[in-house]
């Protein structure tokens, strides 16, 4: 009988004969051949899941709707996603990158808003690459693989895990324009809903100051702040706030441990009152001061 029970990051990073876990830290897991998933009959995800299909083929339900699954397709689930009545061929093998929102949101920067087109705005969760994308897709992965290798070799890489994660940001980018130029060839009808949710989230990727409350949001929209709440959650599971929240704490991240500007510059960048308000906010998501969390790079 199969397995019957909701699957998370932990489950995933449980190193055994099963699952081949190459890297894993708090934001991202590299997943190399991992055959245990298929075993499962139904699987809850919580972090964002990039495979790609390397042999054989697979069926399943995702929050409800079948999709289907071969060599050289691209998945992606976002998180919350279910997959219920996964049935897979024998010879189903594939490569997996899971990573968190944060991390998602700090690799694609500029690129997140053709990310969030494609998985919360047209749905799309299978992206059928061409025999010229699977000539250099799969190479990233190979890559990453030859780095992690030179690692458990023990040959030194003083900053191997930085190199790990440009590399990731590099394949994730590219993705992106894979399934830029996929979504185009393939266009999707968008429902009232789906596009106000789209202006939001194109306006909030465009502020330059992201901290402000849903209602002024909701009012560059000419819409209510309860109806932007349910078009949001709708569409991504996720409320108008928590994609304030999360826009926000990428720019905290971004500026924090990516340039050189004081903690003043950054809280008045952000659209903080005063740096006290913007200590308490950091300390309250990252669990530390942000000259602590800048330290931490």
């Amino acid at each position: 009988m199969k397995d019957n029970r909701y699957i998370t990051e932990k489950d995933l990073g449980k190193n055994n004969e099963d699952s081949d876990l190459n890297y894993s830290d708090d934001d991202l897991m590299i997943i190399d051949s991992a055959k245990k998933l298929g075993t499962l009959n139904q699987m809850q995800i919580n972090m964002n899941i990039i495979a790609i299909c390397t042999e054989g083929k697979f069926e399943a339900l995702l929050n409800g709707k079948p999709i289907k699954g071969k060599y050289g397709d691209i998945i992606i689930c976002s998180p919350e996603t279910q997959l219920t009545n996964i049935m897979i061929s024998t010879d189903f093998v594939y490569v997996a990158l899971c990573i968190t929102n944060r991390a998602l949101q700090q690799a694609l920067r500029s690129y997140i808003n053709i990310w969030n087109q494609v998985i919360y705005v047209q749905k799309k969760n299978i992206v059928h690459l061409t025999q010229q994308e699977l000539n250099i897709y799969p190479k990233f992965y190979e890559l990453i693989r030859s780095i992690l290798k030179q690692k458990h070799d023990n040959i030194g890489m003083e900053y191997w895990q930085e190199i790990i994660k440009g590399l990731v940001s590099t394949t994730l980018i590219g993705l992106c324009g894979f399934i830029k130029q996929y979504t185009k060839n393939n266009p999707t009808k968008v429902k009232q809903n789906v596009s106000i949710f789209n202006q939001f989230l194109e306006l909030l990727q465009t502020s330059e100051i992201k901290h402000h409350p849903v209602v002024y949001y909701a009012s560059k929209l000419f819409i209510s702040t309860k109806y932007l709440t349910v078009i949001c959650k709708k569409n991504s599971g996720k409320t108008a706030n928590d994609w304030i929240q999360e826009y926000t704490l990428n720019d905290i991240t971004y500026y924090l441990r990516e340039t050189n500007l004081t903690i003043k510059e950054i809280s008045n960048k952000l659209g903080f009152p005063n740096t006290s308000f913007f200590g308490k906010y950091v300390k309250d998501h990252f669990h530390c001061t942000p000259i602590g969390y800048r330290q931490k790079k």
